[in-house]
């Protein structure tokens, strides 16, 4: 039996990672410039705009002329600057940050200001203002919407829900999704993390922006991996995603992995309790704690890994890059076993022992029913 610990001390755990990992705001943004740099930092570099070009083809001509690395990071960023393409031929130098190329090829807001003075459109639209959002690791897509209105964003959450939980739009454009099964939805790859944007962005692009920031974090180093250890990367966020929702302090992530991973390659059930928490959460609460009501209720959802054998169907979260990592790198250990503690610490007591197990349970839960009650 695999139990989550206290859900309260997970969440401030999470929200201490978060403070670690996420890069927060308009720094946000500066890291992503210097992200999608490429080399040879000053070699100049022709590139034609036509009055043609959108975002797509613009981008895949920057990427080409090495003036970019992530043609879809550009792409996004593109869009949300509102900026209006200038045709001409530019000479750009490599190097160049993302919002000094846009800068380069753009109408300036001098001009753009002009021009409005000139044709007498005294009403001409307001730039949305900017705003700033932080996802937390281990959210569901609900809990993304409910993140984006808390910030500002004027979008339909629902409609952001139908788009996270449908196949991506532009397929062709994520590499790491293509071993997504038919009919699956983008859970678990939406990145979480602090994010800026539009307060009017539109629903497809915020998705876009964390799929191409997913991109990103999940670096070629991680795809070797991937491919070494025999999973799919729609598998090993799968189990990251699992990982995410158990995990109460950082450094057990690795061993928590390890134990999934175990039972896995021996054909054990996986029984974690947060794809049962999954299976029945509702917006009144996403994550509940678990009860003989709901644990019975949750057999009737193929997410419950105590009746179902392997994974569940998908994701069942957004998990970090830390629980990513930890699936790809686990610890050498053993365990199949682990169980809260529920002593405040929000770890688990670990073994690859059955009998050891059950002794674990009854110290940590005196009154499971395997301890014989209170």
């Amino acid at each position: 039996m695999v139990r989550a610990i206290t859900q309260t001390l997970k969440i401030i755990s999470v929200l201490v990672v978060s403070g670690v990992v996420a890069i927060g705001g308009l720094a946000f943004f500066d890291y992503w410039t210097d992200r999608a740099q490429s080399d040879e930092i000053g070699r100049p570099v022709t590139v034609e705009v036509t009055a043609d070009d959108v975002g797509s083809t613009l981008s895949d001509k920057l990427t080409d002329a090495g003036l970019v690395k992530y043609g879809a990071y550009f792409e996004t960023r593109y869009r949300f600057s509102g900026a209006e393409l200038q045709p001409g031929t530019y000479t750009l130098r490599r190097g160049m940050s993302v919002n000094e190329i846009i800068d380069a090829i753009t109408v300036p807001e001098e001009g753009e200001e002009a021009a409005a003075e000139d044709s007498g459109a005294a009403d001409q639209p307001v730039p949305a203002v900017s705003i700033e959002a932080t996802f937390i690791e281990g959210q569901r897509i609900e809990e993304y919407a409910t993140t984006l209105v808390d910030a500002g964003w004027t979008g339909d959450p629902q409609a952001f829900i139908d788009l996270a939980n449908s196949p991506p739009a532009n397929p062709d454009q994520w590499s790491f999704l293509a071993d997504l099964p038919e009919g699956q939805g983008l859970l678990g790859f939406l990145f979480p993390n602090t994010y800026t944007f539009p307060a009017n962005a539109a629903p497809q692009d915020l998705v876009d922006y964390m799929l191409s920031t997913f991109d990103e974090q999940f670096t070629s180093d991680m795809r070797q991996q991937t491919e070494a250890s025999g999973m799919s990367i729609f598998e090993v966020v799968t189990v990251a995603s699992i990982v995410e929702r158990e995990a109460g302090v950082p450094q057990e992530r690795p061993t928590i992995a390890a134990v999934y991973l175990n039972r896995l390659e021996q054909g054990e059930q996986l029984q974690a309790d947060p794809t049962k928490q999954f299976a029945v959460g509702t917006a009144e609460e996403w994550w509940p704690q678990l009860n003989g009501e709901l644990i019975a209720e949750a057999t009737n959802s193929p997410y419950d890994t105590y009746i179902i054998e392997g994974l569940p169907p998908g994701p069942i979260s957004n998990p970090g890059l830390r629980s990513i990592q930890a699936v790809l790198q686990p610890d050498d250990v053993n365990y199949i076993y682990m169980v809260g503690k529920n002593d405040g610490s929000n770890t688990h007591a670990f073994t690859d022992s059955l009998d050891e197990h059950e002794q674990n349970i009854c110290r940590y839960d005196p009154e499971a029913d395997i301890c014989g009650g209170a």
